[in-house]
């Protein structure tokens, strides 16, 4: 008899890592096992948010098929930054391990990157879509500005040039 498995790999989608906030909820620390090969640096940026009272991203853990134990599995630095910080909980995003598989590999750290892998790769790609973001927003922020005073001070040629560009593409 073959068992349907769509049902159980629909729990584990991209959706829980992309926004786990959608899946918040708070864990104590206690229940909550990690594997210890971070960069310290990475940490310590973690702490010092959390000092200057900024909310981290929940992290995501994956639950013990059979005890009420969490690995986890994206977070590591996050997780240990609220640990040195001395809270009691944290917000978690859950992820169910039917076969308790994917517990076990993420408990024992053969899901964790290596800390030179972090530090080099990941934390350069994570500042420079935060640095274009913030640039992007900034720009839009600014063309829309532009574009409201534009219109302000003549709205028929905006309207002009709006009527142009629907007709070219039509």
């Amino acid at each position: 008899m073959t068992r349907n498995l769509d049902p159980l790999l629909k729990k584990l989608t991209l959706d829980i890592f992309l926004y786990p906030e959608k899946y918040s909820t708070p864990l104590s620390i206690d229940q909550i096992v990690a594997d210890a090969k971070v960069d310290v640096g990475g940490v310590t940026r973690y702490k010092e948010q959390l000092a200057a009272g900024k909310q981290l991203r929940p992290i995501v853990v994956v639950k013990h098929p059979h005890k009420n134990l969490y690995a986890v599995v994206d977070g590591h630095h996050r997780f240990f930054a609220h640990v040195e910080f001395g809270q009691k909980n944290i917000d978690c995003a859950v992820i169910q391990d039917f076969t308790g598989f994917m517990f076990h590999l993420t408990k024992d750290g053969w899901l964790q990157p290596h800390p030179a892998f972090t530090k080099h790769i990941r934390v350069p790609i994570l500042e420079f879509q935060q640095k274009l973001d913030q640039s992007i927003n900034r720009e839009l922020r600014q063309n829309m500005k532009q574009f409201l005073a534009d219109f302000n001070r003549n709205p028929e040629k905006l309207i002009e040039k709006l009527r142009e560009v629907i007709e070219k593409s039509s």
